[in-house]
């Protein structure tokens, strides 16, 4: 007897994602390993977050395909010109395990959570029908929102015309700073949260089954709620990320590159440096994973005023 996987149960639906999964998400993480976008342990670690995510939903894998895609490009952009400007910027990205768990940790416990402790087939938010499923659904938005608006405000803030500001201080800082900010940065925050609650919701829409669920349901789910509730989350993770940055990370400045310089690197005894700003408390993967993890908890209560 042939055996045969039943699609409408959450199990078996997952079950039947895993073959194109497993094609997708081996193609852009080798296609990602080729062009410098990951490391090998990088590209390891992104194919196991990725299949998980495929596995738990295909509107999930979308929001971190997303956020993997836009950021990654925009890494790449006028690279050279970033390097000129922060010592330890790597063209291409290059991310090891290390950068893409700081970056996906949070929302792929959120994401075995929704799998594991719901029902739910659809990804529609509806916070009165299911409030754990749809605080969930909400965290995993904001947490790719705060990761995907922090980046673009990094890798085009540094490009603004004019000097940052520290976040603490308000007072002007050398671009690469952690901690600065820039109306081009903030801009860039919003925008790519905005693509986060975009590509969100096209993914629900498409890939929701047309059962009793998703019809009771989506009169209720609408775009400006998912837009609005990205957006703000590109925004506060920007922030709270740049005020961890410019508190407890340190900033160096290297007299004789003229540049800001890493304090995670190795830095020769022959290279002055002074402390521009922060204390040598968290480095910049710890804090990536604390600013997306308090954007995600945000993100999941402020979805009950949304929704």
């Amino acid at each position: 007897m042939d055996y045969i996987i039943d699609t409408t149960t959450k199990e078996g639906a997952a079950i039947g994602r895993l073959p194109l999964a497993f094609l997708i998400v081996s193609f852009f993480g080798i296609h990602g390993y080729r062009k410098g976008s990951l490391s090998l342990s990088g590209l390891i670690s992104a194919w196991l977050v990725g299949m998980i995510s495929c596995y738990s939903s295909w509107t999930i894998a979308v929001t971190l395909l997303t956020f993997y895609y836009s950021s990654s490009k925009l890494t790449k952009y006028k690279a050279k010109i970033k390097k000129a400007l922060e010592d330890n910027h790597t063209e291409g990205g290059n991310r090891n395990y290390i950068q893409v768990f700081s970056n996906s940790l949070s929302a792929t416990i959120y994401a075995i959570m929704f799998f594991l402790y719901t029902n739910r087939l659809s990804t529609i938010i509806n916070y009165n029908y299911d409030y754990f499923g749809s605080f969930l659904l909400c965290a995993i938005i904001g947490h790719y929102a705060c990761c995907n608006g922090d980046t673009w405000a990094s890798e085009l803030g540094i490009l603004s015309k004019s000097q940052p500001i520290l976040i603490t201080t308000l007072k002007r800082v050398p671009k690469g700073t952690n901690g600065g900010i820039s109306k081009t940065g903030i801009l860039a925050s919003l925008s790519g949260g905005l693509l986060i609650g975009v590509f969100y919701y096209l993914a629900t829409i498409t890939f929701s089954t047309d059962n009793d669920e998703y019809r009771s349901l989506s009169s209720t789910f609408h775009l400006l709620p998912i837009l609005l509730l990205s957006t703000l989350s590109g925004l506060i993770g920007s922030l709270i990320d740049s005020i961890l940055g410019a508190t407890l990370q340190a900033s160096l400045w290297s007299e004789n590159k003229k540049v800001i310089v890493s304090e995670e690197r190795k830095i020769p005894s022959s290279e002055r440096t002074k402390l521009i700003s922060g204390k040598k408390i968290l480095n910049n993967h710890q804090v990536n994973f604390i600013s997306s993890l308090a954007t995600s908890l945000l993100a999941g209560l402020l979805g009950q005023l949304l929704f």
